[in-house]
């Protein structure tokens, strides 16, 4: 009586795999690369980028923003923290395109290569609909999660077996055992907030004017908090000092981790001011966590928080920190969980990619239709992602080094990724080009990253070499992947030439 269940369960998790393997495939991809987005902005920028030096005071940020046509009445300053390594200044709710060197003010170049990848998970180039798309397969994710553990046996062995010379069936089988069974929480953390993301997003959008007829902005003013209601008073001669108000803060909330700080009416009566940052031991962002305070003398206004606002809405806010393996929240462990979240991601693309691979196998072995388009899609989409991203990492190392240009980074990621599509599309299944791409990966994720460390050893700043470290090790696994590809291929020749 149980055949048939699991007959069906085993159905819907071939199923699903062949359908939004693809799909799923890039999303993980992309999203581990997103996890150190501004991350990879400092390593874009090159290890010669900022000046060394403190952080100008607050107050000379006021002028730089005017000669920018930036109005000091209505600004926000993002600070420099354990991810940003610059200074943005941006009118309120608006998008921050303008970096500066936090110890000369200089304006940097626009640095938008890291986003490529950003947005590709966040939206895939399609805006709102993209990311509720994103957030369906997060549920397609969790279905095969459950159906994964529903298939697979809990003997203790299977833990820890993974055959390594029984050829590639067997290892792609017991590798995507293992990754399933490992980093099952790891996948249901995955699965759960990405489709919380956007789901979450849509369906406060979609009852926000069910539950405030006529005003649906009201519905953003409770989620956000109003602000804060200031008795307009003569403009004081110089407004409070921004740097006091900082210490200010700190000594009033030590757990507090400012991360930016918006003036509101400044230099006008009822001059306000915000700083938002992160609280220590709370999994929330900066959009919540948020003190007001008086523009003229600097006295606390009103504190915004996540805490204590209900089980469901902190689940909802912690929504966003969780996924993007933002843990500033947990200073101790919040190093250590990034890197293990990074590689639960990438072991997340390895589950699907041998999870395709198997399915393939099957309807290659039984003559299947399909398999050839499927094979076509996964090695010129996921095959060609990585070898794309690869060359665009590459073609930043070069160049910082000032043999590229700069704005030429984006044709570089999506002249790969095309012509690897069309290599996929063109030759025959027998002799499609996984070898070629996983090679040009290897090459250039160990050139991009011997390349940078160079740079930043010569000019002693060693900021984001965890990238570097990555990319090295990165490479390393894609030309070792290559070889392994090369060793299954002339034992499956060898085995073809004796049985005839």
């Amino acid at each position: 009586m149980m055949g048939a269940p699991r007959a069906l369960v085993q159905r819907v998790h071939a199923g699903a795999g062949g359908v939004f393997g693809v799909l799923l495939l890039v999303i993980l991809l992309s999203g581990a690369w997103s996890m150190a987005h501004e991350d990879l902005r400092s390593w874009f920028r090159g290890p010669a980028a900022l000046a060394p030096g403190p952080l100008l005071p607050l107050a000379q940020w006021l002028p730089v923003a005017s000669r920018h046509g930036l109005a000091p009445e209505a600004l926000q300053i993002r600070l420099p923290d354990g991810e940003r390594a610059v200074v943005e200044l941006c009118a309120p709710a608006k998008p921050c395109n303008l970096a500066l060197d936090p110890a000369t003010g200089r304006a940097l170049e626009t640095e938008n290569a890291a986003d490529i990848l950003f947005n590709l998970h966040k939206s895939l180039f399609a805006g709102f609909p993209g990311r509720v798309l994103i957030s369906l397969l997060g549920v397609v994710l969790l279905l095969m999660i459950w159906a994964g553990s529903v298939l697979h046996s809990g003997r203790l062995q299977d833990l820890t077996r993974l055959r390594r010379d029984r050829g590639p069936r067997l290892l792609a089988h017991d590798l995507h055992s293992l990754i399933g069974r490992w980093a099952g929480p790891w996948l249901l953390l995955f699965g759960v907030t990405g489709a919380m993301s956007g789901l979450g997003a849509l369906g406060t959008l979609t009852l926000a004017g069910q539950a405030f007829p006529g005003a649906p902005q009201q519905a953003f003013m409770q989620l956000l908090g109003a602000p804060p209601q200031v008795d307009p008073q003569a403009a004081p001669a110089q407004p409070f000092d921004l740097d006091q108000l900082l210490s200010n803060d700190a000594a009033a909330h030590p757990g507090f981790t400012a991360q930016s700080v918006t003036l509101h009416h400044w230099g006008e009566p009822g001059a306000w001011l915000e700083v938002a940052g992160i609280e220590s031991g709370l999994p929330s962002t900066a959009v919540f966590e948020r003190h007001a305070y008086r523009g003229d003398d600097g006295k606390p206004l009103a504190t915004s928080s996540a805490s204590g606002r209900g089980f469901w809405l902190q689940a909802f806010i912690a929504v966003q920190p969780l996924h993007f393996a933002d843990y500033r929240w947990l200073p101790h462990a919040g190093p250590l969980l990034r890197v293990v979240h990074f590689s639960m991601a990438l072991g997340a693309a390895v589950l699907v990619l041998s999870g395709l691979y198997l399915w393939l196998e099957r309807r290659r072995l039984k003559g299947g239709a399909g398999w050839q388009v499927l094979l076509r899609l996964v090695v010129g989409v996921g095959g060609g992602l990585l070898a794309a991203s690869a060359v665009l990492l590459c073609a930043g190392a070069l160049a910082n080094l000032g043999l590229l240009p700069r704005g030429s980074l984006t044709a570089w990621f999506w002249g790969c990724w095309i012509a690897s599509l069309l290599l996929a599309a063109l030759m025959p299944p027998q002799r499609q080009p996984l070898r070629l791409l996983l090679s040009v990966a290897g090459l250039a994720f160990l050139s991009a990253g011997a390349l940078h460390l160079a740079g930043s050893l010569e000019h002693a700043n060693l900021s984001v070499w965890p990238i570097d470290l990555v990319l090295l090790l990165v490479g390393a696994s894609a030309l070792w992947a290559v070889r392994r590809l090369t060793v299954f291929s002339r034992t499956a020749r060898a085995a073809d030439a004796n049985a005839i």
